[in-house]
């Protein structure tokens, strides 16, 4: 909800503030206005105030606006007691210009166009001359005209842009091209000093002035939160909605807002699209990358890859695992799935299994498809070390925007086959958790479904890439019971809670996932080793005519040379590399693993020298 209550204790100058939320999942926050106080004459003086949202996803906008207020009234007051204020997209214009303002002045400005209401808010100030006499060059079909009902200049800019879109034949800011938005933006911002929100209900266009007019910044709000409150001189924003507590926000603001985060301030003249919690599209695409959670791994390196005639990069990897017993084991039974995969995309020359304890020996084929050995030990031991060594040639899959000639485009949901549910029954059904988890869980796939239309590959890149970007990396934060829903609400963990939550948001969304253990190759120069001496896990999900693909949520990148597969299954219990049952002896238990992947033919591009490296765990 929002609530016009007064911040006590304020004396600010009158001017203009713009407000835009964008949320991953519907929301309810609450807004407190501060009491516009003239500091010359102490005298409380009107202004007008207007906040705008789509509520429950409708393509319909609710506009609120008071012309004249002060602070508390009638009309903040039903806002505070309002049920049905959540929303995906929020834009406000708070106070004003400093002359009285009558209602239809008053921002944000709504027009209906092209099935949908579009919402618009303006910080500055045009030629108005030049602003008509542009609008009057375009557009010739006057059927294509939108006439403004207030006298400023703000709402005049509203129209030609609408009309500009309708020549276009837009029907959403989606339909146009992002260079030309910008372009139709910055035609504008020539004619004088302008700071534009424009929304259609699923997109939210954020251009500041190119003159550095009045500031305009950003910043995204992950959780968990540690403040509830984001605030500064003129409001103040409460997001206390009981019903939700993993929302991302990316709030815009005319100045930074105290918070959990850290505020950006938008390149004067840079233009940028957001949608549901993140920006999609941006003229100054390096002024947008976000900071990373502490702890997280810096993407890794790119190495110049050596590949033969046919594309194919020889890798070569060592993993030993040490078990030391304080008592000597008797009997003990050990599963062992360490022998790498062979397809069209991955070749075995070489494979040799050790294990220092003489035992009986036989390898068979497990349910998933995975080459594993079954060993049997009855000689008395107190240490126990398996080594497996293997030499592979691995050729990177097809990318995906080549995977696009399809007739229709693929979209999520996907229409399987009766056939085909049945044979990925195993690898649809989501982890067993409360179903008010599931649910919150299920808005947050979804939210990846709708800032990306629908599209199944961008989708699905979304997800890997903001589980690398939005959660942290940190060791010994979680264990083997660790839950999707706990890794989602703390935002951290390592590569195998990445790859659960990976696996449990595709299948909440009927995409077949399923659970890869492997291991990644990281480059002796790589300089964050905090994943290494362990095998490595991410996520396979089966896209129609497609197949299996690889996506590793730990390095936000789909799987390439750089990754050997060995096992796979529903959860990490399917794919162990080794597990085992002692029957007899053993007591207190020792564990070390040793993981090297090398490959002598790559070279950093950093100091053009051979590299190997370690595995990420």
């Amino acid at each position: 909800m929002w609530s016009g209550v007064a911040l006590p204790g304020r004396t600010i100058a009158s001017m203009s503030e713009l407000l835009a939320l964008s949320f991953d999942v519907a929301t309810a926050p609450s807004l407190h206005l501060g009491d516009h106080v003239d500091g010359t004459d102490g005298v409380h003086h009107g202004y007008g105030w207007g906040v705008a949202w789509y509520a429950d996803g409708e393509r319909a906008a609710t506009v609120v606006k008071d012309s004249r207020s002060t602070g508390e009234n009638a009309v903040s007051a039903m806002l505070r007691e309002w049920d049905h204020f959540r929303s995906t997209t929020f834009v406000a214009h708070l106070r004003g210009a400093a002359q009285r303002l009558t209602h239809p002045d008053t921002q944000p400005f709504t027009r209906a166009f092209a099935g949908r209401d579009w919402l618009f808010a303006h910080n500055g100030d045009l030629d108005r001359a030049a602003l008509d006499a542009l609008r009057a060059e375009s557009p010739a079909d006057p059927t294509a005209r939108f006439e403004a009902l207030g006298s400023t200049d703000s709402e005049v800019v509203f129209t030609w842009l609408l009309e500009q879109l309708a020549v276009r034949g837009a029907r959403c800011l989606a339909d146009v091209d992002r260079d030309d938005l910008a372009a139709m933006v910055m035609q504008l911002d020539r004619l004088g000093t302008a700071n534009l929100l424009l929304s259609d209900g699923e997109e939210l266009l954020v251009h500041r002035d190119d003159e550095g007019f009045n500031g305009l910044c950003w910043s995204r709000v992950l959780p968990p939160h540690k403040a509830r409150r984001l605030e500064s001189s003129e409001v103040a924003i409460d997001f206390d909605d009981p019903t939700q507590a993993g929302w991302t926000a990316l709030v815009v603001s005319t100045r930074p807002l105290s918070a959990d985060g850290i505020w950006n301030e938008l390149v004067p003249g840079q233009t940028f699209i957001a949608r549901r919690g993140e920006i999609v599209w941006s003229t100054h695409p390096d002024e947008v990358a976000p900071a990373h959670p502490d702890g997280r791994p810096v993407r890794l390196p790119q190495f110049r890859r050596v590949v033969d005639e046919d594309g194919w990069r020889t890798l070569e990897v060592r993993h030993s695992t040490t078990y030391g017993y304080a008592q000597p084991v008797e009997r003990s039974s050990h599963i062992l799935r360490l022998r790498p995969v062979v397809d069209d995309h991955q070749q075995l020359i070489e494979h040799d299994l050790f294990v220092s304890v003489s035992g009986e020996r036989r390898p068979f084929e497990d349910v998933f498809g995975n080459r594993a050995e079954i060993i049997e030990l009855a000689v008395p031991y107190s240490e126990l070390t398996v080594t497996s060594t293997s030499k592979v040639r691995v050729k990177e899959p097809v990318p995906f925007r080549q995977l696009r000639g399809f007739s229709r485009p693929l979209r999520v949901p996907p229409k399987w086959m009766p056939w085909q549910r049945e044979l990925q029954a195993p690898y649809l059904l989501p982890p067993e958790l409360p179903e008010t988890q599931l649910r919150t869980l299920s808005e947050f796939a979804m939210s990846f479904v709708d800032r990306n239309g629908g599209d199944l590959f961008d989708t699905v890149t979304d997800m890997n890439e903001t589980i690398y970007r939005d959660f942290g990396y940190v060791p010994g934060s979680t264990g083997l019971a660790t839950t999707p829903f706990e890794v989602f609400a703390k935002r951290q963990g390592v590569c195998q809670d990445f790859a659960n939550l990976l696996i449990c948001l595709a299948r909440l969304v009927d995409l077949p996932a399923r659970y890869r253990v492997g291991y990644v190759y990281t480059g002796g120069g790589y300089e964050n080793r905090i994943q290494s001496d362990a095998s490595h896990a991410w996520t396979e999900i089966f896209l129609p005519y497609t197949g299996w693909r690889g996506f590793d949520p730990t390095n936000g990148v789909p799987v390439n040379t750089d990754h050997v597969r060995i096992a796979a299954g529903r959860n990490y219990l399917d794919a162990t590399p080794t597990s085992g049952t002692i029957w007899h002896g053993g007591g207190n238990e020792s564990l070390r693993i040793d993981v090297r992947v090398t490959d002598p033919f790559a070279v950093d591009e950093q100091d053009s020298s051979p590299s190997q490296g370690q595995s990420q765990s």
